[in-house]
């Protein structure tokens, strides 16, 4: 998914050891007491129960599980809204293994692939009483379609959803779902076989909501949802408040546990400073976002591993992070205007600007996913060393060719930090090759929207992709001209290449992605050396806590980053 805050996504250093196949993640640790405060937080014996406090520099784009999209309302809401399919909550490449959720089982699968069979746990209650029905998921999934959601288009393969999607009807059917609430089975059919199908069910956007849930935004007051956390307020851009729910274990959701603390209090704070020394002072427990250049020594020095009590860690992450370029907009719909900013964009002076937490680099695909090629963003890479200077002169000639000298461009970017300098200095970076640049910075709880919103025309600018699942297609549908919709527009440049789309189709039927890791390779050297977008690099992030959270206990699951079922507070906090 897309983060508001650079390092807003998936981190972690001494508490997770990175492997191939899992998605690192960025820990988001409670806090106790107010921000800006001295801390009241009280627990009982063993570190359970208490208030905490969280902070996290952007509202997140919406507290609604069928829309929202970026890690700051995916982290706290793989607890609140539970789908069939989940992952466990651990580190590692065990965290990337898909469990049942909400289903008794992992589905079965037909020979063709085209049919997923699963049956609803018995017994199932949502946070406000409702039972649980089978006819639920058709619901859930109806209102990521109806609502335009930026996940709408791993729902579109099932039979009848693009039908759905063309009606005015939200309570019209969907063809190929087909529930039981008797027996509690669902049975989905796809128009072509999805080999991530089982990872787009354990997807937040799957997380079951009642029935009767509005087919409208649902931010300012959360729907329901089974899971051991329940949101009880959300105030947008001030903060939101989660309680655990105390019957949750009665359920008897295997792999889901029932948390520790009892309430979390996420605050909305703007100044990435102003958390830092909050948590360097104790006065809260967890800032979601690294800590800023200036004060990262003395973060190291008070908290880091040298010190008496471990607070802070870095660990690299499977991210990438790019540039978009709308292909439908000029002066980016010309292959010449995009292959010069590839050629232009100075990835050590960007790497710079996050304070060491991202590696220069040049491919889409992150490392340790299939089809990652090391070389790819070293030695092979088509625009130069990504850790050199750029070559200006050519960058320039490539301007000229193409006819576009003074182009008046407009770069978007967030105001979180330091997405606004890195939006900055690329604008910088564009006007030094020729084009005519001026910067718009949008705030970070609607930047997402509103460059995926096509009638914005934005032309380029930031973004970046942390996966949702160990899948290379979970990288590519940001690049396949099938996922372009007027609105929630994940595919931010308009890519809409025929070669990609044809490979990405052909990949989507092959069920082993280890077999055809090399088709995999091949297509993220085509996509990179046709300039489609601007790759510069993959982000190292860092865990910073207060002494009175269980820094050993943490734990980072590798898809949805820190696991707030595992907070707890030290004993005699």
């Amino acid at each position: 998914m897309s983060t508001q805050a650079p390092g807003g996504r998936r981190r972690k250093s001494g508490l997770l050891l990175l492997t191939t196949l899992v998605l690192a993640c960025a820990l988001l640790v409670a806090a106790c007491g107010d921000s800006g405060s001295d801390s009241s937080t009280t627990s009982s014996a063993g570190g359970t129960g208490g208030e905490a406090t969280l902070t996290q520099s952007s509202q997140p784009d919406f507290l609604d599980p069928a829309l929202s999209y970026t890690v700051n309302g995916w982290e706290p809401m793989w607890i609140v809204y539970t789908p069939l399919l989940t992952y466990n909550h651990e580190e590692g490449t065990a965290g990337s293994e898909l469990v049942p959720g909400l289903a008794e089982a992992l589905p079965e699968v037909s020979e063709d692939g085209l049919t997923y069979t699963l049956t609803l746990r018995d017994g199932l209650t949502y946070s406000d009483g409702q039972d649980v029905v089978a006819s639920d998921f058709e619901h859930t999934i109806k209102r990521v379609l109806n609502l335009g959601s930026g996940g709408a288009p791993f729902y579109e393969t099932i039979v009848g959803a693009k039908d759905y999607e063309g009606q005015d009807d939200p309570e019209a059917d969907i063809k190929g779902i087909t529930t039981d609430d008797k027996t509690g089975e669902i049975e989905i059919k796809l128009e072509t076989p999805d080999a991530s199908f089982s990872n787009i069910l354990a997807m937040n956007f799957a997380g079951l909501v009642p029935g009767d849930t509005p087919f409208k935004n649902m931010t300012e007051s959360p729907p329901a949802g089974v899971g051991p956390y329940v949101i009880t307020e959300s105030v947008p851009n001030r903060q939101f408040v989660m309680e655990r729910r105390q019957d949750f274990g009665d359920l008897g959701i295997e792999a889901v546990p029932n948390g520790h603390i009892d309430t979390l209090t996420t605050s909305i704070v703007k100044s990435a400073s102003k958390q830092a020394q909050d948590v360097l002072d104790n006065k809260v427990d967890y800032m979601q976002d690294p800590p800023p250049a200036d004060l990262k020594p003395t973060v190291n020095e008070a908290v880091g591993p040298d010190s008496s009590a471990q607070r802070y860690a870095e660990f690299t992450t499977l991210s990438t992070y790019y540039m978009f370029m709308n292909h439908e907009v000029a002066p980016f719909d010309d292959p010449k205007v995009r292959e010069a900013v590839n050629v232009g964009i100075d990835k050590p002076a960007l790497a710079r600007l996050f304070a060491g937490e991202l590696a220069p680099g040049c491919s889409f695909l992150p490392p340790g996913f299939p089809g990652y090629d090391e070389a790819l963003d070293t030695t092979d890479c088509p625009w130069g060393d990504p850790n050199a200077s750029p070559d200006l002169e050519r960058a320039k000639s490539l301007i000229s060719e193409a006819g576009a000298e003074g182009a008046k461009v407009t770069v978007w970017g967030n105001n979180d930090d330091p997405t606004d300098k890195v939006t900055q200095a690329y604008a910088d970076q564009l006007s030094s090759i020729g084009l005519d640049t001026e910067v718009k910075i949008l705030d970070g709880g609607v930047y997402f929207q509103t460059i995926g919103d096509q009638s914005t025309e934005a032309q380029t600018g930031f973004t970046n992709w942390f996966a949702d699942f160990p899948h290379p297609l979970n990288f590519y549908f940001l690049v396949d001209g099938a996922t372009i919709q007027p609105q929630n527009n994940q595919n931010f440049g308009n890519v809409d290449d025929p070669k990609i789309n044809d490979e990405i189709e052909a990949l989507s039927a092959e069920p082993d992605v280890q077999a055809v890791s090399d088709r995999w390779a091949a297509l993220d050297k085509y996509l990179v050396d046709s300039a489609a977008i601007a790759p510069y690099g993959h982000a190292k992030l860092a865990t910073f806590v207060s002494d009175r959270i269980d820094f050993d206990a943490v734990i980072v699951n590798p898809l949805y980053q820190n696991d707030y079922t595992s907070f707890q507070f030290t004993d005699g906090s």
